[in-house]
């Protein structure tokens, strides 16, 4: 069941997409579900919808892991449609901050979520899902493919007791988001971590990665 509104968000000066795909018998229930923010939530669903033509194909692997009876509700949040501005906003802690004070807020009091909330980031995004995890809201991340500064992430607090799943081609952007990876296991000891032999950036790669990804946490 998949419902989705737009919010706006005058720290980033625009409007944001976000989308809500909920338990098939979510409404048959008065259970709390854990939450999943994923981060370019333009690249969920449809093809025609990513802006690089590809999407993860989350329909197919929601319905997958229901049958293992693991649910959860999955959030997307959508990325700014330009990619310059797209990879501003995941440079900065503006995403996360809004999604901590205002998006969240709105949808646990919409939604039965419990106190199991996750970030999930692909690329450049993953520093956003890192930034998110300063917060005691969440309890885990999932990154795949990370872009990013590790400078500025030595520069947060991240509990150690959050999970954290991380994964990278070794060959990616000629090394690079296998050389943050182990970078990131430095900082994050505990987390998780599954490479191959991949050298494709792209969510046809990532959409292998996902099932994996997601059975790692607690739905």
């Amino acid at each position: 069941m998949l419902e989705g509104f737009k919010i706006n968000c005058f720290p980033l000066n625009r409007a944001i997409r976000i989308s809500i795909a909920l338990p098939k018998d979510y409404n048959n229930t008065s259970r709390y579900y854990p939450v999943i923010y994923f981060l370019d939530g333009q690249n969920l669903y449809k093809d025609e919808d990513s802006y690089r033509g590809v999407s993860l194909g989350l329909e197919k692997i929601i319905t997958d892991l229901s049958y293992e009876g693991k649910e959860a509700i999955y959030v997307g949040v959508a990325a700014a449609s330009n990619p310059e501005r797209r990879d501003q906003e995941y440079a900065a802690t503006t995403l996360a901050d809004f999604i901590i004070s205002a998006i969240h807020p709105y949808l646990s009091g919409r939604y039965r979520m419990n106190n199991y909330v996750y970030s999930f980031g692909c690329s450049k995004a993953c520093y956003t899902a890192i930034v998110l995890n300063q917060n005691p809201i969440f309890k885990g991340m999932l990154l795949l493919s990370p872009i990013l500064d590790i400078e500025a992430i030595k520069a947060l607090s991240i509990p150690e007791s959050n999970l954290c799943y991380i994964y990278s081609g070794k060959k990616e952007e000629k090394g690079l988001c296998l050389q943050n990876t182990e970078a990131l296991k430095q900082l994050l000891p505990n987390a998780i971590i599954s490479t191959d032999d991949n050298k494709e950036h792209s969510e046809t790669a990532w959409k292998q990665k996902v099932s994996e990804a997601l059975s790692y946490l607690v739905l």
